[in-house]
């Protein structure tokens, strides 16, 4: 099986669990998207994904759902709009730790259809929305987000023009999530190695969505275009997230990069810190620790990994605890690689370096909310993560 194809059967799995989770009842959109975060099918999605990447490369996969979307609202309206409703992050390491780290990441706006159409998005605040993402105009923070980042008037992805419209634009799709019941499976343990089924709308699906998937994406909206004309969804959402992992989707951005005129750094590394330590934790920044001048060293090294480092915790101790087999890779080894790098430079830099003993007066808290997300880390001897595209083995 080639690695699109095991990320549609993800993808529908996770639709089917969302049935086998509403227990009779229809799931909402927030329910459709929680199942596609939740354990129960991530993890069989980190063991596909680990079967395509170069040999040597170390792959966790994480997902965090939450209701607690940031709100934003573009300058020239009145209405805020949650800014998405799932977001993609990949980001990679070189095994050594000269080699930059990449980072990757993509929005999308969800909307529960029969078809590949999203239908007019011309009333009510989904204007707005189709605004934003067709623009990307300045906005300011609404609810759970920062009006601004530190030092600027508002948010801007476009950083004042140097960033074209097509770099913005390709930070963010909309998606269409088929809203029968397409695909059903029966309660099992692991829950992701159930066998699907088809289930009773799956003729429906077949004739609406392309490649039998029920989730489908499209580009942002054209330049010009009106809300009321909607937007087609026409991509299977198995080719967008493979798409995505080779590079050839969504926006990369700077790990680490907290302060400066790169927002949608910035945007993006806050989703990943807020969403490792969601529960009143604390949030290391530039800022508190009082770095002026340009970071270097162990600084840049820290401010990279620390965000994710966290996530690596918490999934692969779960991991561990649960007797999840390993079967594919030494335990806690995406964890022992990012401690790795940060050791590492602090052994090789005079630089000053973040405190040994991090107080709390050394963090602010971490106040405010994410866009659900999906993380894929990857730790490899290759510069950037390849994924094979063909038969895994």
């Amino acid at each position: 099986m080639a690695l699109l194809d095991e990320v549609r059967e993800y993808v529908n799995k996770s639709h089917a669990n969302a049935w086998l989770r509403a227990g009779g009842k229809v799931p909402d959109e927030p329910g459709l998207v929680s199942s596609f975060l939740s354990k129960e099918m991530y993890r069989g999605l980190r063991r596909s994904l680990q079967s395509y990447v170069t040999p040597g490369t170390s792959v966790m996969v994480r997902g965090i759902f939450t209701h607690q979307t940031p709100k934003v609202r573009l300058l020239h309206r009145k209405r805020s709009v949650e800014i998405a409703d799932l977001m993609f992050v990949h980001q990679h390491f070189a095994a050594s730790r000269r080699a930059p780290t990449s980072g990757r990441a993509l929005l999308f706006q969800a909307k529960r259809t029969g078809t590949t159409w999203t239908g007019s998005v011309a009333s009510g605040t989904q204007a707005t929305q189709f605004e934003l993402y067709r623009d990307w105009a300045a906005f300011e923070g609404t609810v759970r987000l920062p009006a601004s980042p530190v030092g600027d008037p508002h948010w801007d992805f476009r950083e004042g023009g140097k960033v074209t419209q097509a770099m913005a634009v390709a930070a963010a799709e909309y998606m269409t999530v088929f809203d029968q019941h397409a695909y059903s499976m029966a309660a099992a343990n692991p829950q992701w190695a159930a066998p699907i089924l088809n289930g009773p709308a799956h003729s429906t699906l077949a004739r609406s969505f392309p490649a039998l998937c029920a989730w489908s994406a499209g580009s942002a909206p054209l330049p010009g275009s009106i809300p009321s004309r909607g937007v087609t969804c026409s991509v299977d959402f198995g080719t967008v997230f493979t798409d995505f992992l080779c590079g050839a989707r969504g926006r990369p951005f700077n790990p680490g990069v907290l302060a400066g005129s790169d927002h949608w750094s910035i945007f993006v590394n806050r989703m990943l810190s807020i969403s490792a330590r969601p529960n009143g934790n604390y949030l290391y920044t530039s800022k508190n620790q009082n770095v002026t001048a340009g970071l270097r060293g162990r600084n840049v090294m820290f401010l990279q990994t620390e965000p994710v480092l966290w996530h690596a915790v918490e999934e692969e101790v779960e991991r561990f605890l649960a007797g999840e087999a390993e079967l594919d890779m030494p335990h806690f080894a995406v964890t022992n690689s990012l401690l790795a790098r940060i050791s590492e430079s602090h052994e090789e830099t005079s630089d000053n370096p973040p405190p040994d003993n991090l107080s709390e007066e050394s963090f602010e808290p971490s106040s405010g909310g994410h866009v659900p997300v999906l993380l894929v880390v990857t730790v490899g001897d290759d510069d950037s993560p390849v994924f094979r595209q063909g038969e895994n083995g």
